[in-house]
């Protein structure tokens, strides 16, 4: 529950680091694994921050300093909602993407069919942020809410409409992603990862789940039949009244019929619309099929013809290190760099 006071208008700057606090800026007081915002509250208010963002039982301590106080219960989530307010644009379209494995892959050959289709895109994740202008590093796979939204508003900026995003556990579990009209979500895979956080599978998996429960009202929903959960997945689509796109041998939607090796590359056959397509995807690995698939079905769900998209299928690069072909060997074998380090991976 949020006091129902307005914003200040006159905040010049919003920072949930202490450090980061320039004068006029709202500082939001976090509770973290390691550190309790808290803790800085005088340092931030020494620095010029003039709003205090907290829960409530900060308020004395704001009240005491002199400052203006925003209560919420759910600090970090009103600190997203504060976020997109104050930068105030967004592309038109964000796409994000979760799972265990794969949403790399996935958004970067988001970016890429829409790239082939004459759109300006970008991918954000743990490769970096990503344009046709370059590459620029990020901290986290999915950005804290004060850097996620000033990027999506600097892509606006700079003619950006179409962003495909990565949506780890930490950032929705952390509500880092709320805020941002997500037209359409992927789920890919899961597995068991990030035990040292989640405190049990079902935490990590309703991490997971809640990025459906972001997407906007009439949005798609992507989902990967063939992964455990699946069905989990496409419940809460169901629930949600989302446009749901299920891809992969078990999909309704884009129905994976056969894969096989091509050279360096595999020969799908892809069922779509009572018809059947055949796409010479140039990436080695039924992983990479998978994550093909799912990108497709995202662009074709949110409205791209599907005749663009499965030919940009056909000029796809792969990821870094996810089975990338870095040379060639004796009697000309193609040697390949993966950097799997899950077990599902491996």
């Amino acid at each position: 529950m949020t006091d129902i006071r307005p914003m200040p208008s006159e905040i010049k700057g919003l920072a949930s680091d202490s450090r980061d606090v320039k004068p006029g800026y709202l500082f939001a007081a976090l509770s973290g694994t390691r550190l309790d915002g808290a803790a800085f509250l005088a340092d931030a208010v020494r620095r010029g921050a003039t709003v205090v963002l907290g829960t409530p039982s900060l308020r004395a301590d704001a009240e005491r300093l002199g400052v203006q106080f925003i209560a919420d219960t759910n600090p970090r989530r009103k600190l997203a909602e504060i976020a997109a307010e104050f930068y105030g644009a967004q592309p038109d379209v964000v796409a994000a993407i979760t799972g265990t494995s794969g949403k790399s892959s996935v958004t970067v050959f988001l970016r890429q069919i829409w790239d082939y289709e004459g759109r300006k895109a970008a991918s954000l994740g743990t490769i970096g942020l990503i344009t046709s202008g370059g590459k620029t590093e990020i901290d986290h796979t999915t950005p804290d809410a004060i850097t996620l939204h000033r990027l999506l508003a600097g892509l606006k900026h700079d003619g950006v409409e179409h962003v495909a995003l990565e949506a780890s556990s930490h950032g929705l579990d952390q509500y880092r992603v709320d805020g941002i009209r997500i037209a359409a979500a992927g789920f890919t895979n899961i597995g068991r990862d990030h035990m040292d956080y989640h405190p049990d599978f079902a935490h990590y998996l309703a991490a997971k789940l809640r990025l459906f429960d972001l997407v906007e009202d009439g949005g798609v929903a992507a989902v990967n039949a063939d992964a455990a959960y699946a069905e989990d997945f496409i419940r809460t689509a169901r629930r949600r009244g989302l446009k749901l796109i299920t891809v992969g041998a078990k999909g309704e939607t884009l129905r994976l019929i056969s894969h096989a090796a091509r050279g360096e590359g595999q020969l799908l056959e892809i069922g779509y619309n009572d018809a059947i397509h055949s796409v010479m995807l140039p990436l080695a690995g039924g992983f990479q099929a998978a994550n093909a698939l799912l990108a497709a079905g995202i662009a074709i769900g949110i409205g791209d013809q599907a005749e663009q998209v499965f030919a940009a299928l056909a000029s796809l690069k792969g990821v870094p290190g996810r089975l990338e072909k870095v040379a060639y060997g004796r009697g000309d074998a193609p040697i390949f760099v993966d950097y799997a380090h899950k077990p599902d991976a491996l």
